[in-house]
């Protein structure tokens, strides 16, 4: 085998490019190191960085949790503030839907939130008559409302007072947001006021009966004196023309009598008496009525309430139901049914016993419901008006309420309600009592 030798130049550049070859991987490696540990230093920064935005994350989310709690309880704080409200309040943003609905909001229009949050106005209260009206013209022409009353109509017909106040809503950038309307129910003042215009009227009527009464009286009761000195001496035309004078003196005394009940404050001789004996004892006089008619009316009785003890003066009271009758049977021209029903209900307060007298009868129309309790109002032919103020300044006297449900041509149903017999109603009543003939 022969051996090759290379030149030693040769030789000494190959060693020389394997120095230079280890030295440039020397290099590489050096600066392969450099920068890993500046990788690695970067890394640990990219740690601490992360580490501080956990830090900064976390802290954000405790301040938000803060801020939704605190949202949550102002929210929760101004649904408090609402449902606390005496006053009803309905808020519509910009396009008109429902956003807030409070439970006075509610009772007062007998509408539940959920059927009308999220929903136009226009749709959420088309069943209660003008109602969305205001809020709708607010709306339209940007403008606060200021203390308006009015009526609306709620279900069935029935209708209520109401005053209401209307604000447009603003935001910070003087930007309209929507409208609130603020509204409270005036029905029960409105009866109230009812009730005192008929207190005024009863007042005048008192006045005016307390000063005529005696000087109508004693000429009346000369000439129905003399008139029955004639009648037993005439006959004929003569006795008949007499007759006609004492039954005119009587039906003006009657008014007269009437009048004065009216005027005059009147003391019960309370007691603690059986309702159903009461209606049982004014029929035996309807009963009478009933004969005179020509056609035939039927009376049901509906008992339903056993312990019907009232504290009450029954006299009176037998008065009231026997008017309340009368009108019933004088409605029946035709013939017909009475029914006359007892209920006893209870409340927070206290037991009350209700008592309905339904006809069949022709009914009162809308307009005159409301005025058959005045005094001289009457839509008969020879009635006073008298009557049924009579019967409420009773039932009142009684701390009771009368109300009258009617349907023209299809019947009248008056109800009446009075306090159950109660130990502290007692005990208030014969102090009363006691007082006034002291003050008497």
């Amino acid at each position: 085998m022969v051996k090759t030798f290379l030149p030693k130049d040769q030789i000494h550049n190959m060693k020389t490019k394997q120095v230079n070859k280890v030295e440039e991987l020397s290099t590489i490696f050096d600066s392969f190191n450099t920068y890993a540990q500046k990788l690695e230093g970067s890394y640990k920064l990219l740690q601490e960085r992360v580490k501080e935005i956990d830090r900064e994350m976390a802290y954000t989310n405790e301040c938000l949790s803060k801020k939704v709690q605190e949202l949550n309880n102002l929210t929760r704080f101004l649904n408090s503030i609402l449902g606390s409200m005496h006053s009803g309040v309905v808020a519509v943003d910009t396009k008109g839907d429902v956003v807030t609905f409070n439970k006075v909001a509610e009772r007062i229009l007998n509408v539940n939130a959920k059927d009308v949050l999220g929903k136009d106005i226009r749709n959420a209260f088309c069943h209660i008559g003008g109602f969305a009206d205001l809020l709708v013209e607010s709306m339209s022409g940007r403008k606060n409302v200021d203390n308006i009353e009015r009526v609306i109509e709620i279900k069935n017909g029935n209708i209520k007072h109401i005053e209401s106040s209307i604000s447009v809503l603003k935001d910070e950038n003087e930007m309209i947001s929507g409208v609130v309307e603020i509204f409270h129910d005036l029905s029960e003042i409105c009866e109230l006021r009812g009730r005192l215009n008929s207190a005024n009227d009863l007042i005048s009527v008192g006045t005016m009966a307390a000063s005529i009464a005696h000087e109508i009286r004693n000429p009346l009761n000369g000439i129905e004196g003399f008139a029955c000195l004639l009648e037993r001496e005439l006959e004929g035309d003569s006795l008949r023309l007499t007759k006609n004078i004492i039954k005119g003196t009587k039906n003006i005394n009657k008014i007269v009598t009437d009048l004065l009940f009216l005027a005059r404050p009147i003391n019960l001789n309370l007691r603690r008496y059986k309702i159903s004996k009461i209606i049982d004892k004014s029929l035996i006089f309807a009963y009478q009525e009933l004969g005179k008619c020509d056609q035939s009316i039927q009376v049901k009785k509906d008992y339903a309430c056993q312990d019907d003890f009232v504290l009450c003066d029954p006299d009176r009271l037998q008065q009231a139901f026997l008017n309340i009758m009368l009108n019933a049977i004088q409605s029946m021209s035709k013939g017909g049914q009475i029914r006359i029903f007892t209920r006893k209900s209870t409340n927070s307060d206290m037991q009350r016993i209700h008592i309905g007298f339904t006809d069949t009868g022709k009914g009162i129309s809308e307009g005159t419901i409301e005025k058959v309790f005045e005094p001289f109002f009457t839509t008969k032919d020879e009635g006073t008006g008298l009557g049924l103020a009579i019967v409420r300044k009773i039932i009142e006297l009684h701390e009771g309420r009368i109300n009258i449900i009617s349907e023209h041509e299809r019947g009248t149903t008056i109800l009446v309600n009075l306090p159950a017999s109660q130990y502290t109603t007692l005990k208030a009543s014969k102090e009363t009592n006691l007082l006034s003939h002291v003050m008497a």
